[in-house]
């Protein structure tokens, strides 16, 4: 491991940028991963819904579906009730509109539905223009609208924008530098940007894995390019020069690093065995993403530190030191109360086979 760490410090710039252009490529390569919206296709054969979907699919062959958005207008006179399917149906991309003037299912009290039909997908561009028409062409009367697609949506911007800003938060005050959080954001970012990118070679993933994948991978991976720069500060105090010091805090957060990185893998690798097969496609974009992370820990942020040692010296803050004594004392003394039940029976049973068990004389 210290040849490994020698040559990745002296090489360090060479390293960075050929990673970075693998980066920029695999950036390429992102739009070019096919999404699958259809989760039916991760159904396992034997459960009974993909039985019964393959069996409709054979009894009716010919059948042809479509997707509808249901429009609803507040207080239409009776000429508006009436002129509005034609107006509807005149919306480009939609192929028929739905409504019964006698049926309570569309007339109800000063409520007023419509049923639109069209032969696109949900989510797909001609879909959204048709809501975007509906949108700004027919505000009046206090319109509702809303596609009866059954997928889930996606995780909302919000939530990602959120999280990285809590993270960020937590770095900057735990951080021994105003700086280092900058580096460890821009590490796993271009793990997150390269682990998208070779999805391509999965052939598709679902959007549940495309819209949890990268935040996932931040949380995960986050820890180990925290563990390499406490190690090199350490090794800085053994040793002033810089380049020796971060060969030693290679070597020695290596076994660390590798440890915990290995438990998530396998970890997350476990979602392959899932009889839903999104379990596989989610469990190796995400143990592939850790992977990764690891190797941006070790190839691109010991160049980063090195690179901007002179800012993270000059940007060095207190860190705020929270006692933890009490609580490991308290742990360690009442550490049989925090097994789990599991643990607990499966060690009880052990015991009980071990008294039990027939004493040769």
């Amino acid at each position: 491991m210290k040849k490994i760490a020698d040559f990745i410090v002296e090489k360090r710039i060479f390293i960075m940028a050929a990673v970075l252009v693998i980066a920029g490529l695999c950036g390429i390569l992102i739009p070019k991963v096919d999404i699958n919206t259809d989760m039916t296709k991760y159904l396992p054969d034997k459960s009974s819904m993909k039985i019964g979907m393959d069996i409709m699919e054979k009894e009716f062959p010919d059948a042809e579906e479509d997707q509808t958005i249901r429009v609803m207008f507040r207080r239409l006179t009776d000429e508006q009730k009436a002129g509005m399917p034609d107006r509807l149906s005149r919306i480009k991309y939609v192929s028929d509109v739905d409504y019964k003037e006698d049926d309570e299912d569309y007339n109800k009290g000063e409520y007023t539905k419509y049923v639109l039909h069209t032969d696109y997908d949900y989510g797909t561009a001609e879909e959204t223009a048709i809501e975007q028409t509906i949108e700004s062409d027919f505000s009046q009367n206090g319109m509702k609208y809303k596609n009866d697609s059954v997928d889930t949506p996606d995780l909302p911007l919000w939530v990602v924008i959120t999280a990285v800003v809590l993270i960020m938060l937590i770095l900057i005050i735990m951080s021994g530098s105003w700086v280092e959080p900058f580096l460890f954001l821009f590490t796993i970012g271009v793990a997150v940007v390269i682990n998208m990118g070779t999805n391509i070679f999965l052939g598709e993933i679902s959007d549940k894995t495309f819209s949890v994948a990268s935040i996932l991978q931040l949380v995960l991976s986050m820890d180990y390019s925290i563990i390499l720069i406490s190690r090199y500060r350490q090794e800085l105090k053994k040793n002033s020069d810089k380049k020796t010091a971060m060969k030693a805090a290679i070597t020695g957060a290596f076994s660390s690093i590798s440890s915990s990185s290995i438990t998530t893998v396998v970890g997350l690798l476990a979602l392959v065995f899932m009889s839903f097969r999104i379990g596989f496609d989610m469990g190796v974009v995400l143990a592939k993403g850790v992977f990764l992370s690891v190797v941006c820990a070790f190839l691109v942020l010991p160049g980063l530190i090195l690179l901007f040692s002179n800012a993270i010296e000059k940007t060095a803050k207190r860190s705020p030191n929270i006692p933890t004594g009490g609580l490991a004392n308290f742990l360690s003394r009442y550490a049989l109360l925090f097994f789990s039940p599991a643990h607990i029976y499966s060690r009880s049973i052990h015991l009980f086979h071990i008294l039990c068990r027939p004493r040769i004389p």
